[in-house]
């Protein structure tokens, strides 16, 4: 039976009259008046609206599942649910959720909310929280400015005269342990180390002083063991942040990395990922460890600058000896230039009737290069050279490749193994045949300039030869020479050459000129296809 069908049943009505709805709807009604003229303290009508809804349901549920007796509590529940429901949608009329809408339609109201002290309830609450904000602050407050007198009064007392006979607060611990090390009073030092840290103040470099403090009387493996056990118990701050020092080199790059994700305002830990990328803790650097070194560095400035060092630690000199340590090699790293750091391969190639040879140009040693045209090939060797490279104590490898003459235009990767056996690249290099072949040709021009031109004596005249231009013209342009003149003003006439490689020389080739035989020398010039002019060259008549 459907609820509707309940309802219309007049059994059903007569079963009800048990409920007294008349009494029932009543007591909503003026149990939700209350409700609403309490608004102010707090929502009861929206409380007493949802739990008569809860009840309704599951009421309703139990009663379609054949109980019967239950009809009564779902009316019940339904009427009081219908009731308090209006009175929370009368609340949500301008002015009424503070206060009620009865309040507001009745003036009488609201002094009456004032005088049963409704309203003084819920501003003193108010107040209340209010205080306790105002006081959570300014503990707050007071935490951090103890924070910062602790680390200036600390940096004002730190190695100003001597031992303290009385010690009271951290820095004095901290004061004496430093005198008391220098002084070689090692155990002293020691225990003065041991109070301080009991303050758990967020400052680092005593942490690192008390770390090579331990180093010195124990060495590294006990001060690992000691600096742990000491710190038990402290797996936050500044303990957490030493104990990943205390790792060996791959773990604690690793782990300092994390670090700085994680805490990116820090600046000591790029000053530390510096340090272990650096010549002084490998010996020797790659161009990878240079550009990670370099790159650590300038976020050590960075966070420095934006003030992520200096309310860390409480010893200016340290902190003026990691800027200078930082800012020196900085500028030796810069000096190398981002050419280098950033691309240090590069290729040129030379051009001759086989094809093409690529001769490979690397900024540091290398183990092994290889090679490959983009999406087309797999990388492939060079293979070694069969000679050793004093620097790496092994063969060092070929450094050129070969391609045929009719390569198309294509985009080659170049890739190397550094002296740690890391792959770096790759490094891609556009391939354009017939101007690699210009550039080739005209750098072997440049390289040969002293055999430009030659001149002979033959059948009683004097002859001025250009074969050897003939051969790479084509990278040239305009031959200008000049018979016994400073500049060169004249035009040797050649068929141009557009194809890669060197130019064949046939019959059709003209490769001299006859020139008066009181020619004591001559001056020439090229012009090449780029457009670039050639230093003027002078060559005499050798006789």
């Amino acid at each position: 039976m459907s609820v509707l069908q309940s309802f219309t049943d007049r059994t059903v009505f007569q079963s009800l009259r048990s409920t007294t709805l008349t009494i029932t709807g009543s007591a909503c009604t003026i149990g939700g008046l209350v409700a609403d003229v309490l608004q102010p303290i707090a929502p009861f009508a929206s409380y007493l609206f949802g739990m008569s809804a809860l009840a309704f349901v599951l009421l309703f549920i139990l009663y379609r599942r054949g109980n019967e007796d239950l009809l009564g509590g779902v009316a019940f529940t339904g009427l009081a649910a219908g009731v308090f429901g209006l009175i929370v949608l009368f609340q949500s009329g301008e002015g009424a959720e503070e206060t009620g809408f009865i309040a507001v339609a009745v003036p009488g109201i609201a002094e009456l909310q004032s005088r049963l002290g409704i309203i003084d309830a819920k501003l003193d609450g108010i107040a209340e929280d209010t205080l306790s904000l105002r006081e959570s602050a300014a503990r707050l407050e007071g935490s951090s400015a103890q924070v910062l007198r602790t680390l200036e009064e600390m940096r004002e007392n730190f190695a100003s005269g001597g031992v303290i006979d009385n010690p009271r607060s951290p820095e004095d611990y901290y004061h004496n342990a430093r005198l008391q090390e220098l002084g070689g009073d090692y155990a002293a030092a020691q225990r003065s180390y041991i109070i301080y840290f009991r303050s758990d103040l967020p400052l680092l470099d005593p942490h690192l002083r008390f770390l090579a403090f331990l180093k010195v009387q124990e060495g590294t493996a006990g001060a690992r063991e000691t600096y742990t056990t000491l710190m038990t118990g402290k797996e936050d701050g500044m303990p957490a942040y030493v104990r990943l020092l205390l790792l060996e080199a791959p773990q604690r790059v690793l782990a300092l990395e994390n670090h700085a994700e994680q805490h990116p305002d820090f600046a000591p830990v790029y000053y530390h990922l510096s340090e272990d990328v650096s010549a002084r803790r490998l010996g020797f650097q790659t161009l990878a460890d240079k550009r990670a070194e370099r790159r650590y560095l300038q976020q050590f400035q960075a966070v420095d600058e934006a003030g992520g060092l200096l309310k860390y630690m409480i010893d200016q000199s340290l902190v003026e000896q990691w800027r200078n340590d930082a800012s020196a090699r900085l500028q030796a790293l810069n000096a190398l230039g981002d050419g280098t750091l950033e691309n240090p391969l590069s290729l040129s190639f030379a051009a001759n009737n086989a094809g093409y040879t690529a001769q490979v140009t690397i900024a540091e040693p290398a183990l092994e290069v290889l090679w490959n045209v983009q999406g087309s090939t797999e990388p492939r060797s060079t293979g070694d050279s069969g000679v050793i490279n004093p620097q790496t104590g092994k063969p060092a490898p070929n450094l050129f490749f070969n391609l045929p003459a009719g390569q198309p235009d294509t985009t080659i990767d170049v890739r190397y193994r550094d002296l740690r056996g890391n792959l770096q690249g790759p490094y891609s290099v556009e391939f354009k045949g017939k101007k690699q072949s210009e550039d080739a040709n005209q750098r072997v021009l440049e390289a040969t300039n002293t055999s430009w031109v030659s001149f002979r004596d033959y059948d009683g005249k004097r002859l001025l030869y250009f074969t050897h231009l003939m051969s790479y013209r084509g990278s040239i342009e305009k031959i200008q020479y000049g018979l016994n003149a400073a500049q060169p003003h004249r035009n040797f006439r050649f068929p141009p050459w557009r194809k890669p490689g060197l130019a064949p020389i046939d019959a059709k080739t003209p490769v001299h000129i006859t020139v008066p035989r009181s020619t004591r020398y001559v001056t020439v010039q090229l012009t090449y296809k780029n457009g670039e002019k050639s230093a003027v060259q002078r060559f005499n008549y050798p006789g």
